[in-house]
């Protein structure tokens, strides 16, 4: 079946150079099953341990041998809000715990179970309770990121001053260094007219007011720092929307980085590769979270 131009440009798997639509999606589901079973198999691991009422709401911890002081990455998968599962999202897992960074990867529940802004608040309750944890052992530092719809969720923070001052006057604002965002998609209104709001069932004004990419935020955040990254395969919808959103993110934000990532790289490899110690975002990951 056909799709329009419009909608094709908000789906990533209709772009990469490696594969069709389908193919793509089928090797990234592939190896997302198996790297996560490795990463299970190959780290000291505590999975699924409840944040929250909901079947949904966990999280799994990769490296609970690493020293009480190991910096965390917080990771959110994809999926459009309304498909993923951090059961298959164990791509940084393995690589970042054998350079001695503690992985976490969050679940949360999906639409059109809850709203968007429900999951919102999810993924808040998680970071606040995983800052407070980070807190508690003495990590050196927490990085959040995450890949696609989980971008969009991770980029959400920086637009909530009454969060920042929340978890700031909990005395864990110190320990938030990094932000990092993975083929987002920052500008949600464009999808009002597409069949992914079948089930995202966004209004308007709610797509207006969870478009960041347009935000008027102007809080200053200082002492975090940023990194929008994006492959050269993706949607050029995505690719133009994380250009653009690191190019709002400087007027409010001292230390932003914008990567495109070449070698024709798309959506899906981007995620596929951080199983590889030499891939270039690796290495710049690594290099800022240690």
């Amino acid at each position: 079946m056909s799709i329009t131009e419009h909608e094709k440009l908000y789906s990533p798997s209709q772009w990469s150079r490696r594969f069709d639509s389908l193919g793509v999606q089928a090797e990234y589901s592939k190896n997302a099953r198996n790297m996560t079973e490795l990463a299970r198999s190959a780290t000291s691991c505590e999975i699924d341990i409840s944040y929250g009422p909901s079947e949904r709401n966990k999280y799994d911890i990769y490296g609970t041998d690493l020293p009480k002081d190991a910096p965390v990455l917080l990771f959110f998968h994809g999926g459009y809000w309304q498909e993923g599962s951090k059961d298959v999202s164990g791509f940084p897992a393995k690589t970042f715990v054998s350079q001695g960074i503690k992985v976490i990867l969050g679940g949360y529940d999906l639409c059109p179970t809850v709203t968007v802004a429900e999951i919102l608040s999810q993924v808040k309750s998680l970071t606040e309770k995983i800052l407070k944890f980070a807190l508690e052992w003495g990590s050196k530092s927490v990085w959040v990121g995450g890949h696609s719809a989980g971008a969009h969720l991770v980029a959400s923070l920086l637009h909530d001053p009454e969060w920042m001052t929340l978890i700031a006057q909990k005395g864990y604002l110190p320990l938030l260094k990094g932000i990092l965002l993975i083929s987002g998609i920052y500008n949600v209104e464009p999808l009002l007219t597409t069949s992914y709001n079948n089930a995202l069932k966004l209004t308007g004004n709610e797509a207006k007011v969870l478009s960041f990419g347009t935000s008027n935020t102007k809080v200053p955040i200082l002492n975090i720092k940023v990194i929008v990254t994006v492959g050269e395969c993706d949607s050029p919808a995505f690719v133009q929307e994380s250009c653009n959103y690191a190019q709002k993110l400087v007027e409010f934000v001292d230390n932003v980085e914008y990567l495109l990532v070449r070698n024709s790289v798309d959506h899906y490899d981007i995620m596929e590769k951080l199983v590889d110690n030499n891939f270039i975002l690796n290495k710049l990951l690594i290099k800022n979270i240690q």
